[in-house]
C-alpha cells in the first residue's frame, strides 16, 4: 500500500515538472521578451526621406545603398524597441515573433553574398526598404515632438 502511495507522488511530481516545461517553452515561443513601442511621428518623414536617397543612390552606388538601407532598418527597429541583436538569427527570429513576413524580408536582404550582381543588389535592397516600409506600417505614430531635426542612421 506505501509503495502504491509512492509511486502515485513519483507519478504526480514528473506530470507537474513535464507541465511546467511545456509551458515554459510554449511561452517563450509564442511572444517576444520584449514590447514594441510606436514610432514620433517627425521620424515618420525622416524615413520616407532617406527611402527615396537610397533608392537615387542604388545607381551610382549600389552595394553602399543596400548597406544603408540595412544600417536604417537597424535603426528603425532600436528606435521601436527591438533588442539590439549582434546575430542576424536573432533579429529575424525578434521579427517573426512580431510579424512573420518582415522576417522574410529581413532573410532576404541578409542572404547577399560579396560577390553578388547587380541584380541581387537590388532585390535585397528592395527587400530592406520593404521591410522599412513595413515597420512603419505597423509603428502606429505616437505626438509629434518638438520641432527640430530628427536624426536617423544612414
Amino acid at each position: 500500500m506505501q509503495e502504491m502511495l509512492w509511486v502515485a507522488v513519483v507519478v504526480v511530481a514528473v506530470l507537474l515538472v513535464v507541465a511546467f516545461i511545456v509551458r515554459a517553452i510554449s511561452n517563450r515561443r509564442g511572444r517576444p521578451s520584449f514590447r514594441t513601442r510606436s514610432l514620433p511621428v517627425g521620424y515618420f518623414s525622416a524615413y520616407q526621406t532617406r527611402i527615396q536617397e537610397l533608392q537615387a543612390m542604388f545607381v551610382n552606388q549600389p552595394r553602399e545603398a543596400v548597406a544603408g538601407a540595412k544600417h536604417m532598418v537597424d535603426d528603425l527597429m532600436m528606435r521601436l524597441g527591438y533588442p539590439t541583436r549582434l546575430d542576424e538569427r536573432e533579429r529575424m527570429r525578434d521579427l517573426a515573433h512580431v510579424h512573420r513576413p518582415l522576417a522574410e524580408h529581413y532573410k532576404a536582404g541578409v542572404t547577399l553574398k560579396s560577390d553578388s550582381t547587380t541584380e541581387d543588389l537590388r532585390r535585397a535592397l528592395q527587400h530592406y526598404l520593404d521591410l522599412a516600409r513595413g515597420l512603419m506600417d505597423r509603428a502606429q505614430p505616437e505626438h509629434e515632438e518638438p520641432a527640430g531635426r530628427r536624426e536617423i542612421a544612414g
